[in-house]
């Protein structure tokens, strides 16, 4: 357990809710203690009273992110029964995941990896997830092909690849761009995607309908 208490007190929500703020906007090494107690309007004592060490905050703050990706795209998506639209749930649920108030100030800070301390802990956290998301995308595209909805050019697991890279660098200027720059830029990987590999040109329309850009 990385907090003192079972039952997180509205202290523990403001510590963790701005670590994941600071964490992503300047990585783990760009966040200090003194920093991080100012910000929240505690002594460093009172911080360290919720928290054992910024190793377990960083991890915990890690967890949420991993959420955040699990909840809007990937259970959304693995909600779905057929292979075409759990594609346009993973496109719609990218859209919202973007439009989450948590990532408004940007996550690329969670991309660095750390040099001043071990946070073995976070990084399992990442590690694990990644696999996850990984073997996920790969099921759902060889699913897609087994049924004919789309045609690879290359393994599912390669494609998988390249989709997780595309996803990352809409994902990693958070904070820089206007949200409606982040639709148009999942709008367009989208349209790309189904462009490039759908045999059945009806699901540009339902992509159309699917997302909140309502046109792509």
């Amino acid at each position: 357990m990385s907090t003192v208490s079972n039952a997180p007190s509205p202290s523990v929500d403001l510590v963790r809710r701005t670590a994941f703020t600071l964490f992503g906007r300047f990585g783990y090494d760009g966040v200090s203690m003194t920093h991080l107690a100012r910000e929240c309007g505690l002594t460093k004592p009172g911080l360290y009273w919720h928290y054992e060490s910024k190793q377990a905050l960083y991890a915990d703050c890690m967890r949420d992110l991993v959420g955040l990706f699990e909840t809007h795209v990937f259970t959304a998506a693995l909600m779905e029964d057929a292979p075409a639209r759990q594609i346009l749930a993973a496109f719609e649920g990218l859209e919202n995941l973007l439009a989450d108030p948590c990532v408004a100030h940007g996550v690329a800070g969670f991309w660095l990896r750390p040099a001043t301390a071990p946070v073995e802990e976070a990084m399992t956290v990442q590690h694990d997830f990644e696999a996850m998301a990984r073997g996920a995308t790969t099921q759902i595209l060889q699913a897609a092909v087994d049924d004919a909805t789309l045609a690879l050019p290359l393994s599912a697991e390669r494609v998988a690849d390249a989709f997780i890279a595309q996803v990352e660098a809409i994902v990693l200027p958070l904070g820089e761009r206007s949200p409606a720059d982040h639709r148009a830029l999942v709008g367009l990987f989208a349209h790309m995607f189904f462009t490039s590999y759908a045999r059945d040109s009806t699901l540009i329309d339902d992509l159309a309908r699917t997302l909140k850009t309502g046109h792509i």
